[in-house]
């Protein structure tokens, strides 16, 4: 029997949408806003600059200017300045403008602003809790999903372990998804955090939790994946095929949230902990390989997914195969590596990878077809 659906998200989309911002922060009762904002859109986006400078004074502005994922100690430092400057005070409604690791903090800093640090206390299923400030999300990448979840991922910096602070009450009360926002960003930023919703499509769709309800989103998101993404990192799409892309996003996010990660995404989080690298990017270098060795292993299922025109005169393990060189197709195209040695990988670093698979073995568990732990980097790791 499927399980309901968990969706809570109240979501206006369109372009100009950003521009209506004040209209919708009257509409919603909030009076004093501070904004979190990716200091690199900020700088190079004039339109959410103007939109911005029109809602909050400078002392209300915060920037997100970390290379790196977010982590807890990087939270705490964040609030930490922020109470030196006295800057939370009467503060209604947090703003999380930008890519999944700016809305993870100004989730992370909504929790704190009305509870005590360190907040990696908060790890995990807090419980007892001070309810957080409200947070909307406006995303300027077309990846994470982290605009309709009340999900935020923080690294741990003294164990290299991501860690969720996943509090039920946390989801942005509304989330705005505006074309012309991603569609000023370089095409490399469409390219990981495409992929990323490419990786949360489709763990979502072959994992074990799945169900009927979390494939209708996973197909809907395959298909405006591969009839946007491809178009704009040709250079010949438009803001519509921006705004499919932002959907996409929304739906495998709706879908993972209902379902469970897997290997690749498991895997993302140690090669992005200890190399450095994207978390889009991370996830959809292995996201081809589990594809392939479940395939490879009877499982069939992403015939699903498959919409050509030779479709009724191909067996489902004909289908699967093509869907999956349409994926591989596309990882070539947004200039996702074949293997890890460019990112520093070394073939005597295989041995953490399995070690690693041992830790996160419930990821692995959902996969549908079996993986021995101890064979992981031979299944995955390609340097």
């Amino acid at each position: 029997m499927n399980k309901s659906m968990i969706l809570n998200a109240n979501i206006k989309s369109g372009e100009n949408e950003f521009s209506k911002l004040p209209g919708l922060l009257k509409e919603h009762g909030f009076k004093t806003p501070c904004i979190l904002v990716d200091k690199n859109l900020y700088d190079n986006s004039s339109y959410v600059t103007k939109v911005i400078n029109n809602i909050v004074p400078k002392k209300r502005l915060v920037f997100y200017d970390h290379p790196f994922e977010p982590s807890y100690q990087m939270l705490d430092n964040m609030m930490d300045e922020l109470n030196r400057k006295d800057i939370l005070n009467n503060i209604d409604v947090w703003l999380g403008i930008g890519g999944g690791s700016t809305m993870d903090t100004a989730k992370g800093l909504a929790i704190l602003t009305n509870n005590p640090g360190p907040s990696i206390n908060y790890k995990g299923f807090p419980v007892n809790i001070n309810e957080p400030l409200p947070i909307i999300s406006v995303p300027s990448t077309t990846g994470t999903g982290s605009e309709v979840v009340y999900n935020a991922s923080f690294i741990d910096e003294e164990s290299k372990i991501k860690m969720g602070i996943n509090y039920i009450n946390n989801y942005p009360v509304l989330a705005i998804l505006d074309p012309l926002i991603p569609s000023s960003a370089p095409l490399k930023v469409l390219s990981s955090s495409g992929c990323d919703a490419l990786v949360h499509t489709l763990e979502s769709f072959m994992s074990k939790e799945t169900n009927n309800q979390v494939r209708l989103f996973s197909r809907q998101a395959y298909k405006l994946i591969m009839s946007n993404m491809v178009p704009l990192l040709k250079g010949e799409g438009d803001l519509h095929n921006w705004l499919c892309m932002q959907w996409a996003a929304v739906y495998a996010m709706f879908a993972l949230s209902n379902s469970t990660s897997g290997p690749a995404g498991a895997l993302s989080y140690f090669l992005g902990t200890h190399y450095r690298v994207n978390h889009g990017v991370a996830g959809a270098v292995f996201i081809g390989k589990v594809c392939q060795y479940n395939h490879e292993n009877g499982f069939y299922d992403l015939q699903e997914l498959y919409d050509g025109p030779d479709n009724n005169f191909m067996n489902n393990q004909e289908k699967s195969a093509k869907v999956i060189y349409e994926i591989e197709k596309l990882l070539t195209l947004a200039g996702i590596p074949g293997n890890l040695g460019g990112f520093g990988v070394k073939e005597t670093d295989c041995d953490g990878f399995n070690k690693f698979a041992k830790q996160a073995k419930s990821a692995f568990d959902f996969n549908p077809v079996k993986i021995d732990l101890s064979q992981v980097a031979n299944h995955f790791v390609k340097i």
